[in-house]
């Protein structure tokens, strides 16, 4: 390795960290992006369980929600999209539209993101349950409580492919010189002697190590595990299965399927398995050639938490979800999609992070600021995370903050004993994931 020594080391190539690292770039900062290759199969390898968060070829986007937060993260990505797709010459973002069905019984929340749209310019047609059926034949509404009303945005909408997101944000951090580090971290320490931190990485079977003025970490549902936070600390995160199956729809009516948007359904009944919130994507090319609809749902009994680093990296590695999440997935297929007959299903799992607040992390763990972290994405981690990598980059460069919801709200919060007793609360009407 040519260099040792970098202003700023940023821990994870991901969605954030990819994004964070490009916008410290941008502002001239010496910067290390460091992650592990892409895996060449969805078979994840033990060395690079962090790529199961955003392997999948689709994430949804759209601006409509319920949630200011996440609207404004979302909303700034969002228009931010095409520039980068331009300046790094990688195709990523498809507008498909985006349809979301509300149960009627929930009609103050469906007005309050009417407002929300109105207020923020962007355009959203209410939809009837045999007006949505008539447009989309081979999509059927649900039978939720009082009824549905559909939410549909068609521009600005659809879906983006996190791994191309990925591939652009990295194109645009290299093209302005920034070193990317295709290794993997095993230890983050503080040199006292120098004040600098110490990096042990493992680069093609060699050790190593590299030393930064300041880290941001940004290892998604990871970030507890494998030494990468200083030792006594801990951030209060919680990691859930994120079960998926794929359908893979037959090439005669592909065509058909196709002209699906993504869409969303908020059930606000307590009814555990029986809740119906999910979220369905059209059909989309895979690398294997095949076009596939994937469904994957709310925070239903059948979505687990993941308490220790085994269980994640078994649930990565295997690819291999439950008999009750796929049979409630397999009943959400035949509900919403009846009329379609997959050629072939196909499982899939990934990892979501879920935060007390609901909201990502951004900024130090203590006093000192040279340690920083940017993680939970809280199933909203793709289509906000340009924005998310902006601000974590803005934190660590002590640049003005910028955005409307104060700094201190996104302060990580310490896992503690207090903290520890109490259950992470999932209960509907779930948010828009």
């Amino acid at each position: 390795m040519k260099q040792s020594y970098f202003d700023i080391i940023v821990v994870g190539a991901g969605m954030f960290g990819s994004a964070a690292a490009k916008y410290l770039r941008k502002n001239g900062a010496n910067v290390a992006l460091i992650g592990p290759d892409e895996p060449i199969s969805q078979q994840i390898a033990s060395s690079q369980q962090s790529f199961g968060a955003y392997y999948d070829q689709a994430r949804i986007t759209r601006r409509l929600g319920w949630d200011e937060v996440w609207a404004a993260t979302d909303s700034r990505s969002l228009n931010r999209f095409r520039d980068i797709e331009a300046e790094s010459g990688i195709p990523f973002f498809y507008e498909k539209g985006s349809l979301v069905l509300m149960a009627k019984t929930i009609a103050n929340r469906t007005q309050s993101i009417l407002r929300q749209c109105e207020a923020n310019l962007i355009p959203v047609k209410t939809m009837t349950a045999k007006s949505i059926e008539d447009h989309w034949p081979c999509l059927k509404v649900p039978k939720l409580s009082g009824g549905v009303e559909g939410l549909f945005e068609d521009r600005m909408a659809g879906y983006l492919n996190p791994r191309k997101l990925v591939s652009a944000q990295i194109s645009l951090f290299e093209s302005t010189g920034g070193i990317l580090l295709r290794c993997s971290v095993k230890k983050v320490k503080k040199d006292k002697s120098s004040d600098l931190w110490q990096l042990h990485i493992s680069e093609d079977g060699k050790s190593n190590e590299i030393y930064a003025k300041k880290i941001l970490i940004a290892a998604g549902a990871f970030i507890n595990h494998n030494a990468l936070l200083p030792n006594g600390y801990h951030l209060a995160l919680h990691a859930f299965t994120e079960p998926n199956l794929l359908f893979e729809v037959e090439q005669e009516n592909l065509e058909s399927f196709k002209k699906m948007p993504t869409t969303i359904t908020v059930d606000p009944e307590d009814t555990g398995n029986e809740n119906m919130s999910i979220y369905l994507l059209p059909p989309i090319e895979y690398p294997d050639g095949k076009w596939y609809a994937r469904i994957g749902p709310g925070m239903q009994p059948i979505v687990e938490e993941l308490h220790t680093l085994e269980k994640m990296r078994q649930w990565y590695i295997e690819q291999k979800i439950t008999k009750q999440q796929r049979d409630f997935l397999m009943k959400m297929q035949q509900m919403l999609m009846p009329t379609l007959k997959p050629v072939s299903i196909r499982e899939a799992c990934c990892i979501i992070e879920k935060t007390p607040s609901h909201h990502p992390y951004i900024g130090p763990l203590n006093e000192d600021s040279s340690l920083n972290v940017v993680v939970g994405g809280n199933g909203h981690g793709a289509r906000g995370s340009d924005e998310i990598g902006r601000l974590a980059a803005n934190v660590i460069l002590e640049n003005t903050w910028d955005f409307p919801i104060v700094q201190s709200h996104f302060a990580p919060i310490l896992q503690t004993d207090q903290i520890n007793k109490k259950k992470m609360q999932c209960k509907p009407p779930f948010g828009l994931c």
